[in-house]
């Protein structure tokens, strides 16, 4: 390889590594330094030597200026030529990596990215959103969390349509001097009752999911990020596993705080029934059955035929046990951090408010949708 070669190479990479740093940090133009290693690449591709020459100098001046700032604030872990190479791998493979965002522990396993302050701990895996989604963050816990809240208020809605529903259809036959509901309205009011049940029961089944995706998400970072310092049988742990096989969720809370936290020390005693404490107790003595029941039922397991009211109260108390839950755990693995703000804080309200929000403007959309088709037949 000539020496103007090796300079091509290595400028080009510098420009693709700049391109990797535009598509996620909000100060840079993403779109002009696409354009710019497109163009960059156009003219290495087609021009001769001599013309490679002769313009190589601005160049190197321009991409040296340009990789500085970002080389200062994100010192490299390996050379920029690495760093280019394994980010190139994402486009051979039909990785979809602008749809779905690179995870941060990629980043930090190949720079120092203290400076990109998120939060107070980010998860190995938390996804950094690129180019059109660049500013956007996301991690499967959250997700999961977001439906629970979405499905809790569905629920809530539907049992206040039923209550609203009944008192004025009760109204009515008082008025009329009837006894009875009629079929129509009878057929109503089961379906109210059904929606009530069902959102119900998926929120607890959600919630619960919740809890268990948050608990394997710190163990599955934890190993990532030690790796080299953990031996075989406790990585196998921190991934849900133990001699091949799947760990419970009991389990699995218990064993990840010794192995997560500087100290050894197990603080959630999950096993022994003499030393477990509240809200563990109740989070699997009734709803882990509950939810096991509602997943894959039979008539020995927990009785899911319950009243609309009996169904409400059991998943608004379940979702604010599932986050108590959750924040335990957080502060047994993580002392020294009083909540994750990663993920809201696990703050109940927090939660809450995006479901309204969400909902309400869903509202929105379907009120948009049928005002226009009113506006068409005019």
């Amino acid at each position: 390889m000539t020496h103007i070669e090796r300079e091509v190479n290595k400028y080009f990479n510098i420009a693709v590594y700049i391109k990797m740093m535009s598509s996620f940090l909000p100060e840079i133009n993403f779109a002009g330094v696409s354009k710019m290693v497109e163009n960059t690449y156009e003219f290495f591709k087609t021009s001769d030597e001599n013309a490679i020459s002769e313009r190589l100098p601005y160049i190197k001046e321009k991409l040296d200026k340009m990789a500085a700032p970002l080389l200062s604030t994100f010192p490299p872990k390996k050379s920029i030529d690495e760093i280019a190479l394994d980010w190139d791998k994402f486009f051979k493979n039909d990785s979809e990596i602008y749809s779905y965002g690179l995870e941060y522990g990629w980043l930090e396993d190949r720079m120092d990215i203290e400076n990109l302050l998120l939060y107070n701990h980010v998860p190995y895996h938390f996804r950094i959103g690129l180019y059109a989604h660049k500013g956007n963050f996301g991690i499967e816990e959250e997700f999961l969390i977001k439906d629970s809240f979405n499905i809790l208020v569905k629920a809530q809605i539907s049992f206040d349509q039923l209550k609203k529903y009944g008192e004025f259809k009760q109204k009515i036959l008082k008025e009329e001097g009837k006894k009875d509901f009629d079929q129509e309205t009878v057929q109503k009011i089961t379906d109210l009752k059904y929606e009530v049940c069902a959102n119900c029961r998926l929120s607890i089944i959600s919630f619960y999911a919740f809890v268990e995706c948050f608990v394997n998400s710190l163990g599955y970072s934890h190993a990532k990020r030690n790796e080299g310092v953990l031996s075989e049988n406790d990585l196998e742990i921190l991934n849900g596993k133990k001699h091949g096989r799947f760990l419970q969720l009991k389990s699995k809370i218990e064993r990840y705080q010794s192995l997560i936290r500087d100290d050894g020390r197990t603080i959630i005693v999950t096993s022994d029934d003499n030393q477990i404490k509240e809200p563990f107790i109740s989070f699997f003595t009734i709803y882990e059955n509950l939810r096991n029941s509602a997943v894959h039922f039979s008539p020995a397991k927990e009785q899911i035929w319950l009243k609309p009211a009996d169904w409400i109260e059991k998943a608004e108390h379940f979702s604010k046990l599932s986050l108590q839950v959750a924040l335990e755990i957080w502060k047994s693995c993580y002392p020294k951090l009083v909540s994750p703000d990663y993920i809201g804080r696990l703050d109940y309200d927090i939660f809450m408010d995006k479901a309204l929000i969400y909902l309400r403007n869903l509202e929105e959309v379907n009120d948009e949708i049928n005002g226009e088709n009113f506006r068409n037949k005019f």
